[in-house]
């Protein structure tokens, strides 16, 4: 039976306090006069009063008895009544004040016609709602609007669950009557619980994802692999509201494998269905979560290699900026320009010779700016397979009409095994920068070709961070 705190169904407070019962409960002088006049006695009038206001609070008619006695003495107070004035009716005093307290507040008592419409409004509901709770504050939100009596919260309990067995019965039926033979066995194996080192079990449905390091990235591939053995789930939940989905695979995942076998066959294929399909959904949008952490890993672990060695090069920096300033100064004192070029070439001899500074210029001018993009890949190079993978198992779409970035993607995946240095250039890459355009675009004897390693920088780069970034 459903908890009724855990419903709308109203119910009184047991300790009201002060604002509660004048807000609540203090009766009208339209209501006192009402009461009066379908009552002729001192006991009469109270117990009347009381079930009034009662009704006015619940929607419903409780027993005399359950009424809290705070609102009782509130009520006496408020007319002006004795203790000794009495509040239980008679059962026939009860019947005639329910109708004339029906009729005065121009409500229907609860009856087949009721019954109807709730059974109407739970067997739709019941096709996007699961839990007992929603079902029972939705048919208690239509009582109220029809201008129904409340009945019984068990009388709703039992019918809203009988409405919504028998729905579930029927989206357990229609699931499991499209199953394919091979579809049926995969579900069958995952309730082989004595195969530990079997894929295809239970605990595979329910395991938590790894860690974001390569070996966990090639475990949660391995396992996506042989979840999507089955084929993608969602297409046999396509009836289910994803919210009956979400709920049934929350149901699965509470139960062992003894729990399962006792659960009849279409409800038991249904409900491991939906947990296969939230273990595809989730252990994908893990994958994607692992590949932007290791994206971003290798992101920081190219800037903090650049920063590396742009402090190997800061005594190559001030060598050369030293024998700059030698060359400023020799350029300042000296006004005969020959003797200057013989005094600027005794400097460039003693810093160790044009190609020797020349040099030092080259290494220093490569990592002189924040472009740490040219040394991404050797952080890449160990990580490329299980990241190729990782893209594989994505469901990459374009969010717009152009297809040109899918279209390359596809042309890198096409090519993962190449073994060259570069590769034809037969993709649009007009959306990249002029930065990356020099990383990925080269010549050769004339012709223009791809750079293989980092134009996989740049479609992995792109997968993690977005063209904001490029």
């Amino acid at each position: 039976m459903t908890s009724i705190n855990r419903t709308a169904y109203p119910k009184f407070k047991q300790f009201p306090d002060a604002k509660e019962l004048a807000e609540l409960y203090t009766p009208t002088p339209e209501e006192i006069k009402f009461v009066k006049s379908k009552t002729k006695s001192h006991d009469g009038f109270l117990s009347f009063m009381v079930m009034l206001k009662s009704f006015q609070r619940l929607g419903y008619f409780p027993h005399p008895e359950l009424v809290p006695i705070a609102v009782i003495k509130h009520l006496r107070s408020c007319l002006k009544l004795q203790d000794w004035v009495k509040t239980i009716p008679s059962e026939r005093q009860r019947y005639t004040y329910q109708n004339a307290i029906r009729s005065y507040l121009e409500v229907k008592q609860y009856d087949k016609p009721a019954q109807k419409i709730i059974a109407i409004l739970i067997a739709k509901q019941a096709e996007v709602l699961d839990h007992p709770a929603d079902l029972i504050n939705a048919a208690i939100e239509e009582l109220v609007k029809e201008r129904y009596e409340l009945p019984a919260f068990s009388t709703l309990d039992r019918l809203i669950g009988h409405i919504r067995t028998m729905v579930n019965n029927r989206l357990f039926q229609r699931v499991s009557s499209v199953l394919r033979i091979t579809e049926i066995l995969y579900l069958d194996q995952l309730l082989v619980g004595d195969i530990e080192e079997s894929l295809y079990t239970l605990n595979l449905l329910k395991s938590p994802p790894k860690s974001a390091t390569l070996g966990g990235m090639k475990q949660l591939l391995a396992k996506f692999d042989a979840l999507m053995t089955f084929g993608n789930a969602k297409r046999l939940l396509s009836t289910i509201a994803p919210t009956k989905v979400r709920y049934f695979a929350a149901q699965a995942r509470a139960l062992d494998i003894s729990e399962f076998r006792y659960i009849n066959i279409p409800k038991r294929r249904t409900l491991l269905i939906c947990l296969l399909y939230s273990a595809q959904v989730k252990t994908r949008d893990n994958l994607v979560e692992m590949f932007l952490k290791r994206m971003i890993k290798i992101q920081n672990n190219a800037k903090q290699r650049l920063q590396e060695l742009r402090e190997k090069h800061l005594v190559q920096t001030s060598e050369l900026l030293n024998t700059f300033s030698q060359v400023l100064t020799a350029s300042k004192q000296t006004q005969d320009k020959e003797a200057l070029g013989g005094k600027v070439q005794t400097i460039i001899d003693e810093g160790g010779g044009i190609d020797l500074l020349l040099e030092k210029y080259e290494e220093i001018a490569a990592y002189n700016t924040n472009n740490y993009l040219p040394l991404m890949w050797r952080f890449y190079y160990s990580h490329r397979k299980s990241l190729f993978d990782l893209v594989r198992s994505m469901d990459i779409n374009s969010t717009s009409a152009d297809e040109s970035v899918i279209d390359a993607l596809n042309f890198l995946l096409d090519n993962q095994h190449k073994r060259g240095r570069h590769l034809p250039f037969d993709i649009n890459l007009d959306f990249i920068s002029k930065q990356w355009r020099t990383l990925v675009i080269s010549e050769v004897n004339g012709t223009k070709v791809l750079v293989r390693d980092s134009a996989r920088n740049l479609y992995f780069f792109l997968l993690g961070f977005g063209f904001e970034e490029l």
